[in-house]
């Protein structure tokens, strides 16, 4: 393509200029584009302490760049869990267990007035076609457009109407005469809200390849020729603590391993799908989960009051919840993820992350090579292993999708790696040992919740939701509370998105 022949001779004359001169970051104006993970969101909310932990904020400590700035959110104490969503974190369960609960909420934006774009244009829920066709929002909007409106600011009256998030970084480009720097990180949305809502469907859930193609390649195109740009691929959604922490067999609440009966482990129950029918048997009204089957972090308060559990077990024997897909445009979510759904989002994110690494010839961040190490391995940082558990690993935060502040910074020397082999920089690392000492403490303390051994209620997983993406275009019909048997009940909440 001639914008990366472009970008490709731009890159060498820079260079050449490097090995002229002494090594030294070499960007003078960076910018990132994204979603919520180049936003900072963690733990289910996007607040200030956060955003000073984003991975965009990290590379420009690293670049030194002076005045980076983000749309900063006020963080105040929790007053109700079930308005947007709340900030998630630890309470301590004697005598030696760990929960999630809301412990506070967003406020207001900090700095809304700053005459120019942001530099970092991380945009939460967005899909990799919002950031070139999103160019106005309403602030009472879907959820993308709420997002927008505190990003992009580009609202009725703003100066900023009418552009994109692309636009924007363009207009910051374009005010600046020395080298430019871009991080490209998006597409998670186009399949992770599959995941999160347990309902899986090509072209409704799931962002089919030929449009995720076209949006990925207009971003790229729009781009100036002159700027650097660090693209990362997309981890694999099926591998995160939100979809493998729970297992798809019975678990002992007090000891959290699996039950042992007549030998084996005693399989949670489900009602099927096309791939897998379930003809149950008396007394259960459900079938055993098929090996392979992900259980999600919201089954916790179900599994708490014995839905999925066999009766022979002490449970019920209703199945847990699995997704659906109401034409026209109605989803019902779930908390299972059965095999066959399981291949689709893998499949889907590794036809993405094709169409990511074809996309341009600058450095190129793989981030779902890194976290396939990191659930495999783990991560060491000076002799101190992080891991991918839920709660105790270190690496994500407790929402169970996005990263933790470590996770963030780790990110963040993910990408000044890669742009250090690929382009000759020579990028300081930032200071990993650093965050693993300072904790990231929100402004108050949380009341416990029953919400079972996980402590993932079903607010949270209103939250987790919309973080996701999940909603689009369509309508979110949530289950009932988490005391009522019933697997599906009335509407409680409706999600939406109309921007394309």
């Amino acid at each position: 393509m001639k914008t990366r022949t472009l970008r490709s001779i731009v890159l060498a004359s820079a260079l050449a200029l490097l090995a002229a001169g002494p090594a030294q970051a070499q960007f003078d104006k960076y910018v990132a584009l994204g979603d919520s993970l180049s936003a900072g969101v963690e733990s289910n909310c996007l607040v200030q302490r956060n955003q000073v932990n984003s991975f965009p904020a990290v590379v420009a400590g690293s670049l030194g760049i002076d005045g980076f700035e983000q749309p900063l959110v006020q963080e105040l104490p929790l007053t109700n869990p079930l308005v947007g969503s709340p900030c998630l974190g630890p309470s301590f369960v004697p005598p030696a267990s760990i929960t999630v609960v809301p412990v506070s909420q967003t406020g207001a934006p900090l700095n809304a007035v700053l005459p120019r774009p942001y530099d970092n244009l991380g945009i939460p829920f967005a899909h990799a076609s919002d950031l070139t066709q999103l160019k106005h929002s309403d602030p009472t909007g879907s959820d993308v457009e709420r997002s927008a409106a505190l990003v992009l600011r580009n609202i009725t009256g703003s100066p900023f109407d009418g552009l994109s998030a692309v636009d924007e970084a363009n207009i910051l480009f374009a005010s600046s005469t020395g080298s430019k720097l871009v991080t490209l990180w998006i597409g998670n949305n186009d399949v992770l809200g599959a995941a999160t809502s347990g309902v899986v469907v090509d072209g409704v859930t799931v962002t089919p390849v030929d449009v995720f193609t076209s949006a990925y390649q207009a971003i790229v195109a729009a781009i100036p020729a002159d700027v650097l740009i660090a693209r990362a691929n997309i981890p694999d959604v099926t591998g995160i603590p939100f979809t493998t922490t729970i297992p798809p067999v019975l678990v002992d609440p007090t000891t959290r391993q699996p039950v042992i009966v007549n030998g084996a482990p005693v399989p949670l129950l489900g009602p099927g799908d096309a791939a897998y029918p379930c003809t149950p048997v008396p007394p259960d009204h459900g079938c055993a989960l098929p090996a392979g089957t992900l259980v999600t972090l919201p089954a916790s308060s179900l599994l708490a009051q014995g839905l999925g559990v066999p009766t022979a077990a002490g449970g019920t024997g209703l199945p847990l919840p699995h997704g659906q897909f109401v034409p026209p445009s109605t989803v019902v979510p779930g908390v299972l993820l059965y095999p066959d759904e399981v291949a689709l989002l893998q499949s889907r994110t590794d036809a993405y992350n094709e169409v990511i690494a074809g996309a341009d010839d600058g450095p190129l961040v793989d981030i779902h090579g890194f976290f396939e190490g990191v659930v495999a391995n783990g991560y060491s940082i000076g002799g101190i292993t992080l891991t991918s558990a839920f709660l105790t690993g270190g690496v994500f935060s407790y929402d169970g999708v996005h990263p933790s502040s470590a996770g963030y910074s780790i990110i963040a020397d993910q990408f000044i790696s890669a742009i250090n082999a690929q382009a000759g920089t020579d990028i300081p690392r930032p200071d990993l040992a650093g965050i693993l000492f300072e904790p990231n403490v929100p402004v108050t303390g949380g009341a416990d919740v029953n919400a079972g051994p996980w402590g993932y209620d079903f607010s949270m997983w209103r939250g987790a939701l919309s973080d996701s993406g999940a909603a689009g275009r369509l309508t979110i019909r949530m289950p009932g509370p988490a005391s009522d048997p019933r697997p599906m009940r009335a509407p409680t909440r409706t999600l939406s998105r109309t921007a394309d």
